[in-house]
């Protein structure tokens, strides 16, 4: 898929119409009380009050701006696959893009927009049909454009921070500004934005490159995440962060004999030591105090703290 402007319109859908209720605002789709661990890649999270699967940028102003006003706290939900939400739930509103936000335009030069909704393998396939090069190293990552963007994302020396030109958030009150690159303080696994809400969309700047030899780049580095990662489990990735230094937080727990160890359902990986898995009915409580043991167990062995990548909902920030 090649040639200006062209449009990949393939929106995930959701399964079901459980709990499915209309609010207030016209069309709107929400869902009353929906159980998050249904929304996270390791499948464990309670309820949440109210979870929005805005349409529009401008659906999102309208959601943010009456949640505004009606006093009530508002998370941002991508794919789910960097975050572990307390079995008690969470108050508040979540709106989540990535059923209904995933568009993907491309125009002259390599300029490519995406609504945040836009899971990145599939923009990493889009970009390579269209002969463009910059995102294979992203294209493993099982997360949106949104998600990748908060917390600048990357794998195998790549980081979305490298290749985005301008990135549109919705603040809190539900006014849309559009903040450059330059403007972004972007580090590793960290971006910090001059304005605080939601991420609707971005462009990039991508190279010309060659479809063929993009789609054997890809291949080849998701070759190498199977052979290393815990493929096809339900985990949220990487535990924590990697510390400076020359050895990386896998390697630190391995050392600590934390490989395999676990907590219920909970368990370091066998096969990355960095990875949770949820082997059945583990729980956030068993999930947090094998965090606990890993980093207490590296501390320990190495005097390194190590600090979690992943991020965690109704439990540390409420």
């Amino acid at each position: 898929m090649s040639g200006n402007l062209q449009r990949a319109l393939y929106p995930v859908r959701a399964r079901g119409n459980e709990g499915r209720t209309r609010g207030t605002m016209s069309r709107l789709d929400e869902v009353a009380g929906a159980r998050m661990g249904k929304h996270t890649t390791i499948g464990i999270g309670g309820a949440s009050e109210r979870l929005v699967f805005p349409r529009s940028v401008r659906e999102v102003q309208d959601v943010l701006a009456s949640e505004r006003a009606a006093n009530r706290k508002v998370r941002a939900l991508g794919a789910g696959s960097n975050l572990l939400v307390s079995d008690g739930g969470v108050r508040g509103t979540v709106v989540c893009l990535r059923k209904n936000m995933g568009n993907v335009l491309f125009a002259p030069g390599g300029a490519v927009v995406a609504d945040a909704g836009v899971m990145v393998p599939r923009f990493a396939v889009l970009c390579a049909l269209s002969a463009l090069s910059g995102v294979e190293e992203l294209g493993g990552i099982p997360g949106t454009v949104g998600g990748l963007l908060t917390m600048n994302a990357g794998s195998y020396g790549r980081s979305i921070g490298e290749i985005v030109e301008w990135v549109e958030i919705v603040d809190y009150e539900g006014r849309l500004h559009r903040v450059g690159a330059s403007e972004v303080r972007f580090s590793y696994r960290t971006a910090e934005y001059p304005v605080r809400g939601i991420i609707v969309r971005a462009g990039f700047r991508l190279r010309p490159g060659h479809t063929g030899e993009a789609f054997s780049r890809m291949k080849a580095l998701n070759e190498k995440r199977r052979a290393k990662q815990p493929w096809g489990e339900r985990t949220f990735g990487s535990t924590f962060r990697n510390p400076q230094g020359d050895e990386n937080a896998a390697a630190l727990l391995e050392r600590a004999g934390m490989k395999g160890a676990r907590e219920g359902d909970a368990i370091f990986s066998e096969k990355h030591a960095n990875f949770m898995i949820n082997k059945g009915r583990a729980t956030s409580s068993e999930v947090l105090r094998l965090i606990a043991r890993g980093r207490e167990a590296v501390q320990t062995l190495s005097a390194i703290t190590l600090s979690t990548e992943v991020e965690m909902w109704g439990i540390a920030d409420e």
